[in-house]
């Protein structure tokens, strides 16, 4: 089969085989029916452990990738067919479908997807965060039962401790725990604004919190952008003429263009954020994915007057399915969330975050953003070189210093639906750049 393996990557080598495996079937080479090698066969010749094909082999099977029959061998699926379940992706670009089409791109056999901003799985630090759960049993009745809505006290202390390192001074009792940021960013907007109110947006924008902002019945103002972040002149334009009830932004590394808010425009921002008192929320779920260098600090890390609502999560850092975010807000604003809270979601699972409190009180997540922010920076480099020698003339893109996404512009005359389709034929998705809008463009994004 010809395997090239990287035996000092941090990558394990099973799933290196197996992501190898994966591109044979991907690209034909090994067509669905065709037999694979024994267990024993590969090992010889990768020159691996039985067990290493056999979990190379078992994450195939779970993506439905391979069939196993006992006594007949192993197999390429006869059921994969990437073109036909994802015939229908693409043809609703607003938010709440292209949610949904995320979602099931992530199941779909043959097909590698670059529309969700998530961590490479691969990476994740399986041995010290299993480690961190097993310290949990010794004390299991503070886990089996339900927990405090707030969040568990001994993981809103290491929150504490972990946002004053972004340059935030806030006390646990400040913190609420959410499922996610995206639970957050929703009570917060329920704290705020009654429907029909206004609220603020970069233009682009987090697709999800915009489909939110819709459930809700709030309308959205877009805010331009330039490559310094926000454009300062528009957005006072705009609270002085539409009073927006608050501005939602993610001044670091942003989803989807991976811009920074320079330390300038994020100062002018809280000055006009205090002349107005506009309140301002802010998504601070990349800010510790830098590339080249320290992040700026966040804004709630320059909040002179409490108007500065700090949220995130550790979903982009190394696990989104552990669905843990928090809220830093001032008391009286905290305590309306909390409340909220409590008529929506008792509690966040007490195991997971006692656990998590454990893998940070240890230093685990530090070590392990150590370990793969180089393995992400050669990843963007690689991108954006790739960009640069296959783009054609017209097509623009960002290079973000940190975070998972990119954001290209592409000359108006492209038809973005087939563009889309041929791209899915080919085993590649990508978001379609609408969905991030508030309105139209006179150009196509991606």
């Amino acid at each position: 089969m010809n395997l090239q393996l990287e035996r000092e990557s941090n990558v394990a080598l099973y799933h290196q085989i197996a992501e190898q495996i994966k591109d044979r079937i991907a690209d034909g080479r090994l067509p669905p029916g065709a037999q694979l090698p024994t267990v024993r066969q590969l090992a010889a010749e990768a020159g691996v452990t039985r067990l290493t094909i056999q979990n190379a082999y078992g994450e195939l099977q779970s993506g439905s990738w391979i069939e196993a029959t006992v006594g007949r061998g192993t197999y390429v699926s006869r059921a994969i067919n990437p073109a036909r379940r994802v015939a229908n992706i693409g043809l609703d670009v607003s938010p709440d479908a292209v949610i949904n089409d995320i979602v099931q791109l992530h199941d779909v056999a043959g097909l590698r997807s670059m529309a969700s901003a998530s961590p490479d799985a691969t990476l994740f630090p399986a041995q010290e965060f299993w480690s961190a759960l097993g310290a949990v049993a010794g004390d299991l009745a503070a886990v089996v039962n339900y927990g405090s809505s707030q969040g568990d006290p001994d993981l809103r202390i290491e929150l504490a401790k972990w946002i004053k390192e972004r340059g935030i001074d806030a006390e646990p009792e400040q913190i609420l725990v959410t499922n996610g940021t995206a639970q957050g960013l929703s009570l917060v907007a329920q704290a705020l604004t009654r429907p029909g109110d206004v609220v603020a947006v970069e233009q682009p924008t987090y697709l999800g919190f915009l489909h939110t902002l819709k459930a809700q019945g709030l309308q959205t103002v877009a805010v331009p952008m330039d490559q310094e972040g926000l454009k300062l002149d528009a957005l006072e334009r705009i609270i002085t003429q539409q009073r927006p009830r608050f501005l939602y932004t993610i001044p670091t590394y942003q989803n989807p263009t991976g811009a920074c808010m320079s330390l300038a425009r994020r100062h002018q921002l809280i000055d006009l954020s205090e002349r107005y008192g506009l309140i301002i929320v802010e998504d601070d779920i990349y800010g510790r994915l830098a590339f080249d260098g320290p992040p700026p600090p966040s804004l709630k890390a320059l909040d002179r007057s409490g108007l500065v609502i700090h949220a995130a999560s550790f979903s982009k850092l190394f696990m989104p399915g552990l669905r843990i975010g928090y809220v830093a807000a001032p008391s009286p604003l905290s305590r309306q969330l909390l409340s909220l809270r409590r008529a929506t979601d008792l509690c966040s699972p007490p195991l997971l975050q006692r656990a998590l409190a454990i893998f940070l009180r240890v230093g685990a997540m530090k070590r392990h953003l150590r370990r793969v922010l180089p393995v992400y920076r050669e990843r963007r480099d690689t991108a954006v070189a790739a960009l640069g020698r296959y783009m054609p003339p017209g097509v623009t893109w960002t290079e973000p210093a940190g975070g998972f996404c990119s954001w290209l512009t592409l000359p108006a005359e492209h038809l973005f639906g087939d563009l889309l389709q041929e791209s899915l034929r080919a085993g590649w998705a990508f978001a379609p750049g609408e969905a991030f809008l508030t309105g139209r463009s006179a150009h196509q994004h991606v």
